[in-house]
């Protein structure tokens, strides 16, 4: 599932989380405000060690190509995902 950017203005910080999926060097150029950065690899590798089933997550990266497919693949593990859609560039 896809969400405009915009729809980050009304999220519940306690209960969701924004994870931008990019690499730390592009991250540290900047980023979404309260955004955690758990890197692609990392999240489709493990993402029991970064995510837990009990929470909310609103992927982004810098197309929305990449958050697109990934909150695919976790939603299909149980995780609840959504893709901010265009990503971080648009």
């Amino acid at each position: 599932m896809e969400i405009e950017k915009s729809s980050l203005e009304n999220i519940n910080l306690k209960k969701e989380i924004i994870v931008d999926i990019r690499e730390h060097y592009l991250f540290e150029r900047g980023h979404i405000n309260n955004a955690i950065n758990i890197p692609l690899r990392l999240l489709r590798e493990m993402p029991e060690k970064y995510l837990s089933i009990n929470k909310i997550y609103y992927l982004i990266c810098e197309t929305g190509f990449n958050s697109k497919k990934l909150s695919k693949l976790l939603n299909s593990k149980g995780y609840t995902t959504y893709s901010i859609k265009n990503g971080y560039s648009n």
